[in-house]
């Protein structure tokens, strides 16, 4: 059926002007909702709401350069006897508490059709300060207390390949596949006490030949705390 031309002529300008109402009130931000705060009580260890917001640009959509059917798995790794291994540990230090967390996991993710699946386990290590007073005077207890549990991946951020050639042997998957690179992925974590917290977890994995400098292993994002790698690897393959 033809519109009539009075129509016809106005329809533009409205659809121009609903446009730009839709565009001026977007808000592209990954926000959590009733994630856990690791810290909460220092003596207890205990878990209280906390919302985080992470906005994504437009131009890390330009860093996504692999195909609807392109599949990239990470994995945290080991290398044993010049072999790299799935089931490895990375461990993360923030700098402003000197806690730690350590993860082992592996997963997959589909960068351009923005969705990501997989995850692990977390032991959080926090260093307890007690002042103590005896007859020698006042000192210093120092106690590490633990929160395990698992995490899960709960969404897709962003994928940064970086190439590469993998100098060892190929225990996961085709040696031609291996690459660096960076992975983002929004994760929650599971105390095995309860609750739950939400975070953003980076994986990163450097090669020799890597198109950018990397800082292999893992950083992670959570309530305050941000780990930063201090022990480990990782490594990526990039399925067809």
């Amino acid at each position: 059926m033809e519109t009539s031309r009075p129509y016809r002529r106005l329809a533009r300008p409205v659809g121009i002007a609903l446009l730009f109402a839709v565009i001026g009130s977007a808000q592209p931000a990954l926000a959590s909702t009733s994630a856990g705060d690791i810290r909460g009580d220092r003596r207890s260890l205990t878990y209280t709401a906390v919302h985080a917001s992470y906005a994504l640009s437009g131009a890390q959509s330009d860093t996504i350069t692999s195909t609807v059917t392109q599949t990239v798995r990470w994995d945290l790794v080991k290398i044993v006897q010049r072999t790299v291994l799935a089931g490895g540990k990375d461990v993360g230090k923030d700098a402003a508490s000197r806690d730690t967390i350590t993860l082992s996991g592996s997963g997959d993710a589909r960068p351009a059709a923005f969705n990501a699946a997989g995850g692990g386990t977390f032991v959080h290590r926090h260093r307890e300060e007690r002042r103590h007073s005896d007859r020698h005077g006042e000192g210093d207890d120092r106690k590490d207390t633990e929160v395990r549990g698992i995490y899960v991946v709960t969404g897709f951020i962003d994928w940064r390949p970086a190439g590469g050639t993998l100098d060892v042997a190929d225990g996961i998957g085709r040696r031609e596949e291996a690459s660096a690179g960076i992975l983002t992925l929004a994760v929650r974590l599971f105390p095995a006490g309860g609750g739950h917290r939400d975070g953003v977890l980076t994986v990163n994995a450097r090669l020799r030949n890597e198109t950018f400098d990397i800082e292999g292993g893992i950083t992670l994002a959570v309530d305050g705390f941000f780990f930063v790698q201090d022990e480990g690897a990782a490594l990526f393959h990039v399925q067809k």
